[in-house]
């Protein structure tokens, strides 16, 4: 497998968290990449990786995907900043009680009169091993999920240092957490909370007029064609700002997105 080293240059922006990106700056889909900062590796690239005789990605599949998805609450900067008309009513409803946001406007902030915070709703699920939805399916997960989690693993393992000792996670891999995203189109944000510098992402619809979804380095100006059902990312999604480029929502109906992380 053949890669082209990219290196990163910094463009110097006033794009905040929670705020929706697009670039045009968009990279070749035919070509693999290393990308780097300062000549040290921060993310890769790989244009045909699911294309596997054990990665079935057929209607079943995405028949899968679908029950695994529900609403969240949760999900800060990813979910943009807090739109009363995009709340569910029984969320408007309390917005009159709210008196402070997080820095991003993303999350609402507790107070005397609200007990709780929430964010925009978005179509989005987190699974480890002891939650519901996993223990429920679990032969399901095994079947649909365990064979591209453990291929990136493999490609993980060899293209980033990890510790040699570590917990086991899913599939007795390093990740031990994933998100399933249905018709997300991601705001800025990082990924602070996680163990791990480097998240691997995927991207899947059955819709075949889907060709391709666009990841942004927010802070870089570029745009990663992420090819439907086949193109991988894995990158320090900790320190590096990414968003999603706007899509058609006749497409977004159709779109998934998997990352694969350490908590």
């Amino acid at each position: 497998m053949l890669f082209k080293f990219y290196e990163l240059e910094y463009k110097e922006n006033n794009i905040k968290n929670a705020e929706y990106y697009n670039t045009n700056n968009i990279l070749d889909c035919n070509q693999n990449y290393i990308f780097e900062i300062d000549s040290i590796p921060i993310g890769i690239y790989i244009s045909d990786f699911l294309t596997d005789n054990k990665i079935i990605l057929d209607d079943n599949f995405f028949k899968f995907l679908k029950k695994q998805i529900q609403i969240s609450q949760n999900r800060g900067d990813i979910s943009g900043k807090i739109d009363i008309d995009k709340l569910q009513p029984c969320y408007q409803k309390y917005m009159e009680n709210v008196k402070e946001f997080n820095d991003s406007g993303s999350r609402t902030l507790k107070n005397k009169n609200i007990n709780y915070e929430f964010c925009n709703p978005i179509r989005s699920s987190i699974i480890t091993k002891d939650k519901a939805l996993y223990v429920k399916n679990e032969k399901q997960y095994e079947k649909h999920l365990k064979n591209i989690i453990k291929k990136i693993h493999k490609q993980l393992k060899s293209s980033f240092q990890i510790p040699k000792q570590y917990d086991e996670g899913l599939y007795n891999g390093y990740y031990n957490q994933m998100i399933i995203n249905h018709r997300v189109i991601s705001a800025v944000h990082k990924d602070v909370k996680n163990k791990f510098p480097y998240s691997s992402l995927i991207c899947l619809s059955n819709n075949k007029d889907l060709k391709q979804h666009v990841i942004s380095f927010v802070d870089y100006d570029i745009g990663i064609p992420m090819i439907n059902n086949k193109s991988l990312l894995i990158f320090d999604s900790v320190n590096l700002k990414h968003a999603n480029n706007e899509m058609d929502d006749e497409l977004l109906k159709d779109r998934y997105s998997i990352v694969f992380y350490k908590k």
